[in-house]
């Protein structure tokens, strides 16, 4: 029996709003495929270290989820691309 990865995609951003997983009033809400608005931390509660990626824990900091989430935002994936970002493989992360 072979079980699928289930992936989460980071869409967007969102300002002064509540997290879908908490409950949380936010001032910075990352904007997801699966669990709709939620805040960093509960992003990185949410996804699998990946030490390759990520040193330390293995996981991007609160900060860098919300400089991913302004990115995917304000950006276009021609603009991502010419940054280093190839979208959607950079903006996702497989849950734990």
């Amino acid at each position: 029996m072979t079980s699928a990865t289930q992936t989460l995609s980071i869409r967007g951003y969102e300002g002064e709003c509540y997290c879908d997983h908490c409950g949380r009033a936010l001032q910075h809400g990352v904007r997801t495929d699966l669990m709709g608005v939620i805040g960093a931390d509960c992003f990185n509660k949410l996804i699998k270290a990946d030490r390759k990626r990520f040193s330390g824990n293995g996981k991007p900091g609160a900060s860098l989820v919300r400089t991913f989430a302004a990115l995917r935002e304000r950006r276009s994936d021609a603009d991502l691309s010419r940054m280093g970002y190839h979208a959607p493989t950079s903006f996702t992360f497989e849950v734990a």
